[in-house]
């Protein structure tokens, strides 16, 4: 068995940390309170993209289309993150999970929602923030239809491999 030196058990300690800012995040958002996560996690500099839902450059402008998104598009979303995957570079690091989040959309209606989030991270006055944020869709489905029935909801664009 290898032994762990300091640089190791510091990797492994960031690699937690990084998880847990992301979960943290989603109890916020999921609480109704997404703009309070992008300000507490996010840096100044943050690049959002969810491809239908936007992209953005910068803390102020991912908070105006947060506030869009989860005002008309997305009034309860509940994330459901799985298999992590993080690596830390020093002061950076990149994570990616895959979601299901059951949401109900601004006029009503359930959805299944699923895809992937590809993360970007730095470390700043020592506290690791959220410097790349994006969401892939593999599918945004109507709840009564499914995913195999009807991938995506109309007017999404979206292409399925399968």
């Amino acid at each position: 068995m290898a032994k762990a030196t300091s640089t190791d058990l510091q990797v492994l300690l960031d690699k937690d940390e990084i998880k847990e800012l992301v979960y943290r995040w989603d109890y916020l958002g999921d609480d109704g309170k997404p703009l309070d996560a992008i300000e507490r996690f996010c840096t100044e500099d943050v690049i959002y993209d969810a491809g239908p839902l936007g992209r953005t450059e910068g803390k102020q402008a991912f908070k105006e289309a947060a506030e869009k998104v989860f005002a008309e598009e997305l009034l309860f979303t509940q994330h459901m993150r799985h298999n992590p995957v993080v690596t830390v570079h020093g002061d950076e690091a990149t994570g990616k999970w895959y979601a299901e989040i059951p949401s109900i959309t601004g006029d009503g209606k359930a959805l299944w929602l699923q895809g992937t989030y590809e993360l970007g991270f730095r470390r700043v006055d020592g506290e690791w923030k959220i410097s790349k944020y994006t969401f892939a869709f593999t599918y945004a489905t109507p709840y009564e239809k499914g995913w195999v029935k009807q991938p995506f909801v109309e007017g999404m664009p979206g292409e399925l491999e399968w």
